[in-house]
This record gives C-alpha cells, structure tokens and sequence, in this order.
C-alpha cells in the first residue's frame, strides 16, 4: 500500500496518452502552429478595432465577424496540430519497429489507439483555452450571444475528432503514400464538409421546429463516423494474425442494433411522435442497409478465410461458434454477414409498405442502392478465391472500374453525343435509381444482382475448401 501511494498520479494514466502529450510539446513545428495562431487572431484583433474606430462606432456584427474569424483560424490550427501531426507522427512510428508499441510493449492495440485520441483531444481543448480570449472580446464587440459561441466551439468538436481519427487511422498502416492520399482526400473533400458544416450551423441557427432534430443527427453521424474509424484503427495496429476484423464488426452491428433507436431519437427530438413507427422503420432501413455496405466492401479487403488460430479461438456451443465466425476476420463470413443484415433491412420494408406507400419507397430505395455494394463485394470475393495472384483490394478496385467507372464514362459520352436514353448503361450502378423514368422495377435490379453475385460467391467457396486463408 506504501509503494502504491508513493506513485506518481502520472502512473495512472494511459501511457500513450502520457507520451503524446510530452511529444506535442516538445515539437517545434506544432509549437511554431500555436505561435502562428496567436500572432494571427491578434492582428485580427487590431483590423477589427480599426475598424471600429474608423467608422466612430461597433457596426452591428462586428463580434459575429471577429468570433468567425477566430473559430475558423481555431479550426485550422487544431486540424494541422491533432490531425495532421498525429497522422505524421504514428506514421513514422509504424515504419521503425523500435518505436512501435505493437512490437516492442504488451500494450494493447485499443488502449495505443485510445491513447492517441484522448492526447489529440487534450490538444484540442488546450487550443480552444488559447483562442479562448478572442472569443470573449468578440463578445464584448457584439453582434453574437455567448449562447451562439458556445454552440458553435462545440459542434466543431465532433469533426475535429473525426478528422484526428482518420489521421491516426491512415498512420496507422505505417505507408508514406497514404498521407498524399489524405492530403488529395482533404484538398478535394475539405471545401464540401466545410459546406456541409456551414448548413449544419445554419439550420441551427433558424430557429426552425426541427432544432433538435438537427443537432441529435449531427452528433449521430458525428459519433458513427468516429466510432468506425476507431475500430478500423485498432483493426490496422493489430497483428494479421489475429482476430482483427472482430472490433469492427461488432461496432457494425452494435450501429445496426441501434439503428430503430436513431429513427426514434429523430422523431422525439424533432416533435414527430405521430410518425414515430414510420422513423423507426426508415432508419432501420437506411443506416441498416449503409451497414451491410459497409460490412461487404470491408469483407472484400481482407484474406478469404480466418485462420487457423482464429478458429481455435470459436466456442463449442453451435449457437456460439457460428455467432462468433460472423463476427470473426475473414472475407467469407463477412459477406455472409452483410447480406443477413441486408435481409433483416429488407424485411422491415415489408412492415414498412403496411404503414404508407411514401415510407415504403424511401426504405426500399435504400436497401436497393445498398445492394450495388454487396454485388461489387461478392464478385471481388469470387474473382480473388478462384485466382488467387492479387489481393482483394485489387479485385475490388477493378470491379468497380468495370462496372461503375466504365459505364458512367460511356453515359456521359453518350449523353454528348445528343442522345438521353443511358438508363440501361447504368444498371450495374446506383445512379440508375436516380431517374426515376424507368419505373419501380429499377429498384429490384441492385438485390437481383447481390443474390446472383452471392449464388455464384457461394457455388465457388463450397466448390474450393478453405486453405488456411489468403492475406490481403
């Protein structure tokens, strides 16, 4: 008890959360960043006050203007600071086996990833104390209610965890080619989640009945998005010879479990209680459906079968084993996963068609456009268990390209030419759903192609029994 006592309170904490917050500090560039933001938000400050003295008076939204102007700056720091120096960072660590905590501690891969995030939000909010000042003499210029500010510093936070999870998400794979990719991804996505986050604010701010309906969707989206990134985080750290895939389908269908939930939160919040049934139904359907999705082109990226210690680890009870090999690594029983959701998303359609004909279209749209994704799946998985030369990834990629890049190339030059008639170019897409001028059968071709690219999938894997698997 004496020894316990004498411990520092340091060595309570997250290890990893202890070495990233030494590492934050002592990095040059990221204290050059923090530099950098002061010297910017207090020329702010003396424009703004120039301004003011100039026109002899606080024009109306002078503080609105300022609190704008500090946030987005706030933003961008935090962003180059937690996103990008996390993601530089846990790469270089990953490519030196001396300093990879997976090789050289007993740590686990979830408390290294949940160390890394709570440093990133430690910085975070150490960023927000910085601006903090700003922000009150952005107050005292008027134009904005401290109500307003607080509301907005904190809906930037969600994104700004999102964005420090797919940073650490792509340094954990440990590949320099992928920070270009995030890089592109951020210069060609940055400019519509700004956007986004902009009508996000601006609903907000109407005043509309639909306020709080907004923000719970905003912090589920929020909440799925990180909680997705976290498990395929500590999928990546985790040794391929483990059961990796295990954390992400669980989090998957723990989100399709609460799907019904999503849908009756929506409706309380918004005030619908008289279509409370009918939002249930639509949110099983659609987040239920984007679940399967996901859950099939993840499957499609990982080697064909477990493993033989994965499979050691399985319980003897039939009703466990099988629960536990649909949640286990392996392209198999993850397809075979997405497509039962998928048919439990189907069939709440059926309960759906009882309530009203409006409900029923929008929750079979989503299962049909869900199900180009399972067919993609399905015919990668089948192409890589029949030629086994590429990964999975590789015929994922060229599946894709053959049966949606390729056919939207040949629409649009068609569509030049003078001529609209290219619904049948899209049917291996789910743009085809679009135009609705083909009538309701359009919505029956995307699961008619997932059946017939699963019968074909099946026919191949019982045909070739499992050879200890194909790593991807």
């Amino acid at each position: 008890m004496a020894k316990a006592v004498k411990r520092e309170w340091s060595d309570w904490l997250n290890p990893v959360l202890v070495k990233e917050i030494r590492q934050y500090f002592h990095n040059f560039g990221i204290l050059a960043v923090m530099g950098v933001l002061l010297v910017v938000q207090l020329m702010m400050l003396v424009v703004m006050q120039y301004q003011v003295s100039e026109s002899r008076s606080a024009f109306s939204d002078s503080g609105a203007v300022m609190f704008g102007l500090v946030a987005g700056s706030m933003g961008l720091a935090a962003f180059l600071v937690c996103a990008f120096g996390a993601m530089l960072r846990f790469t270089g660590e990953r490519r030196d086996r001396e300093l990879d905590f997976s090789y050289i501690t007993v740590i686990t891969p979830n408390r290294i990833i949940w160390g890394k995030l709570l440093g990133s939000l430690v910085m975070i909010v150490f960023i927000y104390a910085l601006c903090l000042p700003f922000m009150v003499i952005a107050y005292f210029l008027r134009g904005i209610a401290m109500g307003d500010m607080f509301l907005v510093a904190l809906a930037m936070l969600p994104p700004l965890l999102v964005a420090t999870q797919a940073g650490i998400l792509v340094g954990s794979a440990g590949k320099r080619w992928l920070i270009g990719v995030f890089c592109l991804a951020m210069f060609f996505f940055g400019q519509p989640a700004a956007l986004f986050f902009a009508a996000f604010l601006w609903g907000l701010f109407r005043g509309t009945d639909s306020v709080g309906a907004i923000i719970f969707l905003w912090c589920v989206f929020c909440a799925i998005l990180l909680g997705l990134l976290y498990a395929l985080s500590v999928a990546a750290v985790s040794s391929r010879f483990s059961n990796r895939m295990l954390p992400v389908r669980l989090f998957l269908v723990g989100t399709f479990v609460c799907s019904p939930l999503i849908g009756l939160g929506v409706a309380l919040a918004g005030g619908m209680t008289a279509d409370i049934g009918k939002a249930m139904l639509v949110s099983l359907t659609a987040v239920g459906s984007t679940v399967a999705a996901l859950c099939a082109t993840l499957a499609a990226f990982e080697r064909l079968d477990p493993g033989e210690r994965v499979r050691r680890q399985r319980p003897r009870n039939p009703v466990g084993r099988v629960c536990h090999g649909l949640v286990s690594s392996g392209a198999w029983s993850g397809i075979l996963l997405a497509h039962l959701l998928l048919a439990v998303a189907a069939l709440a359609v059926f309960f759906a068609y009882r309530l009203d004909s409006a409900t029923w279209f929008d929750a079979f749209f989503w299962v049909s456009g869900c199900s180009y994704f399972l067919f993609y799946a399905n015919i990668a998985i089948w192409a890589a268990g029949n030629w086994k030369v590429l990964p999975g990834w590789c015929y994922w990629a060229f599946t894709v390209i053959a049966f949606v890049v390729l056919p939207l190339l040949l629409s649009g030059i068609v569509t030049l030419a003078g001529r609209h008639d290219v619904d049948v170019m899209l049917l291996t897409t789910p743009f085809c759903l679009i135009n609705s001028s083909g009538g309701g059968w359009m919505l029956l071709f995307g699961p008619a192609l997932a059946a017939g690219s699963l019968l074909l999938a099946g026919f191949a894997r019982l045909s070739r029994p499992a050879e200890g698997g194909r790593r991807s």
